[in-house]
């Protein structure tokens, strides 16, 4: 149900004798329960079927709101205006292109709604009706008037409505029929970026074959390619591939479709970017950061009771040293967790020893994934578990962070059994077992704990 109409029930509920009548109060109520014998009978008692409700809407607004196509017909043919007859009020048209029966939308058209009708943001009832109903709504409309390239004060056009609802025959009519493929919304959105969001690959891919800009960037500068890889739509990013994509863009991250690719964990779209020239070696331009180290406690101050000055040394740090983060694709593939796409990595040419600009390695990329056969297959590549990257960070500091991955407990616990070091103390002076006390997942602190335990090493800084 329509907020708005929601909102009028709650009115209607309690004021209810508003209403003209007792005809016109059985008549809402049969409409509300879908009784078609209940409003046949209130419209043979006469009932004012185009009187007001408290919240301006009609018995037809009712109707189309209920998706009731007998119960319009019903009151269309007893006299109901396809109209709103209030200022402000809710257009029965617009609600039923909202809601997306293409029959009411038809049988209101028919009785003389307004096809060029328009809500106060801009947004048109074509527009409405671009995103919910059918091709032959949208030659209804148009012969009644219905612009095809109505926008709203957002700049969103029809087809960007279908777009966005994954409506691919109402897509392909408006294209036909003049729609501009590439238009630019307020934001800098273009129809393929709306489509996206419909999770519809047919829909964007439709878009595509019609000329979308396969290179298009929003204001942030993300592309088609990394936008569909966000969207896990990776039918469509191989599509995008295939027809043109800049294979050399480098996002704002400093990362190439390559690097993209790989994290996304899908064999088939690498293959697809290494095949239009992606570079297996490329190094994603990670910017620089600032690594907070412990420093001595202060001087003690004159005159005061803090803890410096009761001689306790503080430990003095800022926030923890970042995690290292991948930088080569086969890192990328290895932190995505999937042996296939290291795989066609390798065999295109990948070198699993290079080191990224903060010191990550297959490994400790692998390290993060919480996959057991991704971290397996990389110690095979790369079998340097002893990798100190920036800001001291070990192997084994990844690892106790994966937060929220598949098996984190399994990688860790291959890595006990290949002889990762434990407790290496990073800038900060925190070992994986502080750094996982302090705020880590209780799942991973709990199995840590105990693998620590069992060998005797005690983690204090928490």
């Amino acid at each position: 149900m329509s907020r708005a109409l929601a909102a009028g029930l709650l009115l209607l509920c309690s004021t209810v004798s508003a209403l003209a009548g007792p005809a016109e109060d059985r008549l809402l109520q049969a409409v509300r329960a879908g009784d078609l014998d209940g409003i046949r009978a209130a419209l043979a008692a006469k009932a004012e079927v185009n009187a007001l409700l408290p919240d301006k809407s009609t018995a037809l607004s009712w109707a189309v709101d209920r998706q009731n196509e007998d119960a319009v017909r019903l009151l269309l043919a007893a006299g109901a205006r396809p109209r709103a007859l209030a200022p402000d009020a809710i257009e029965p048209l617009s609600l039923a292109c909202e809601l997306g029966d293409a029959a009411i939308v038809t049988a209101l058209l028919k009785a003389g709604a307004d096809a060029r009708e328009v809500r106060h943001n801009g947004t048109t009832a074509f527009a409405l009706c671009a995103g919910s109903t059918t091709p032959d709504v949208l030659t209804a409309m148009r012969a009644r008037g219905a612009a095809i390239e109505a926008a709203n004060a957002e700049n969103q056009t029809p087809l960007m409505w279908a777009a966005t609802a994954g409506n691919t025959a109402n897509v392909k009519w408006l294209l036909a029929h003049g729609a501009r493929v590439n238009a630019l919304d307020r934001t800098g959105f273009t129809p393929v970026f709306f489509a996206l969001r419909s999770k519809d690959p047919t829909t964007a891919i439709a878009l595509l074959n019609a000329g979308a800009d396969i290179n298009a960037r929003l204001a942030d500068g993300t592309s088609v390619a990394e936008a569909a890889i966000i969207a896990q739509e990776i039918p469509f990013a191989i599509q995008v591939v295939n027809h043109g994509a800049d294979v050399d863009w480098v996002n704002k991250k400093g990362r190439q479709l390559i690097h993209l690719a790989a994290g996304s964990g899908s064999a088939e779209l690498v293959e697809t970017v290494l095949q239009k020239g992606g570079d297996p070696n490329a190094i994603a331009e990670i910017p620089p950061v600032q690594v907070a180290v412990a420093a001595p406690a202060a001087p003690p101050a004159v005159g005061g009771d803090n803890a410096v000055n009761a001689g306790i040394a503080i430990r003095r740090v800022g926030p923890p040293p970042p995690l290292p983060v991948p930088a080569t694709p086969l890192q990328f593939a290895a932190r995505a967790g999937s042996v296939e796409t290291m795989q066609v990595l390798i065999k295109a040419g990948a070198r699993p020893d290079i080191k990224g600009p903060d010191g990550m390695t297959v490994a400790m990329a692998a390290a993060g994934s919480g996959n057991a056969a991704a971290m397996a297959y990389a110690y095979e590549l790369d079998p340097h578990l002893d990798v100190i990257a920036l800001g001291g960070r070990s192997i084994m500091h990844v690892a106790v962070a994966a937060r929220g991955t598949p098996d984190p407990i399994g990688v860790i616990q291959f890595l006990v059994d290949n002889g990762a070091p434990l407790a290496v103390l990073d800038d900060r002076q925190d070992t994986p077992g502080d750094a996982v006390n302090r705020g880590g997942d209780p799942v991973i602190r709990e199995y840590f704990m105990k693998v620590l335990h069992d060998r005797g090493i005690v983690s204090v800084n928490h």
